[in-house]
């Protein structure tokens, strides 16, 4: 998305597109859906957008191009394909490909670490876990029957630890006691899947 002020297009585009790439492209872009199973979705249209001053530097010229309608609920999960085409002043074109993955939003909510009434010096973690609705018609609500992964931290450890793994219910919730671990911080990773992006809690201290 970036072009040389001499040399054309070509070399500044080969040059560039291996950059991670969002909604910033050339003219031409296309935005579609990769595999092409069943009806392509809406193709969007591209405005240009205005040129930071920083990127105007050397012998680049820079132009951004945003899409008029952002990609939303309502378009298809799985992985998307920004093309991007290039034609110098001979007439000579090039074209590259970056992807990306869009899936809908999950949460955990209500998330408690507490000490086990039941087991002595148990840690029970309890919660939900909800989603978009697939069709994208309704906000967030309650995801059954999705694998959870209970992870612990010791003080002045960066690394986390899967501790246990449980279930969502038909309600979305979840409510798992793991033996008990001296100190430390504790969060619930949801590992995600491909149509449906993870999500992690902050991490939590044993409630008193």
């Amino acid at each position: 998305y970036a072009n040389p002020a001499s040399g054309g297009p070509v070399e500044g585009l080969r040059a560039l597109m291996p950059l991670p790439l969002t909604v910033a492209a050339e003219p031409g872009i296309d935005l579609q859906k990769t595999p092409s199973t069943g009806a392509p979705p809406p193709r969007l249209v591209w405005r240009q957008g205005a040129v930071p001053p920083a990127r105007m530097a050397a012998d680049w010229q820079t132009w951004r191009f945003l899409p008029d309608k952002k990609l939303n609920r309502f378009y298809p999960t799985g992985t998307w394909t920004i093309s991007a085409t290039a034609r110098d002043a001979d007439g000579a074109t090039v074209t590259e490909y970056a992807s990306f993955e869009l899936r809908r939003a999950t949460r955990l909510s209500s998330v408690r670490v507490e000490r086990s009434p039941k087991s002595a010096g148990g840690v029970r973690l309890r919660g939900s876990l909800t989603r978009i609705d697939p069709r994208g018609f309704t906000d967030f609500g309650p995801y059954a029957k999705q694998r959870l992964r209970l992870q612990w931290r010791g003080e002045g450890s960066p690394a986390w630890e899967d501790v246990a793994e449980t279930t969502t219910d038909a309600a979305g919730a979840f409510v798992q006691t793991v033996p008990p671990r001296r100190g430390g911080l504790w969060r619930v990773h949801f590992p995600g899947n491909p149509h449906y992006a993870p999500y992690t809690t902050k991490p939590r201290q044993i409630a008193s």
